[in-house]
């Protein structure tokens, strides 16, 4: 989750959506906690794939 506060749809859209990269079918069709999960797993691997390519 970010460190700043999503207040409507409108911010949790543009965090999880554009910022992520969580598809937008997922967005609208899951509950927010399963979209939240997604989204930290997917920001995981990504960090732990950027950090075997840097070695």
């Amino acid at each position: 989750m970010p460190k700043f506060k999503l207040e409507d749809i409108e911010d949790y859209y543009t965090y999880y959506v554009v910022l992520i990269g969580v598809s937008e079918d997922l967005f609208w069709n899951s509950d927010i906690s399963s979209v939240g999960m997604v989204a930290e797993n997917k920001t995981a691997y990504e960090n732990w794939l950027a950090a075997v390519r840097e070695k």
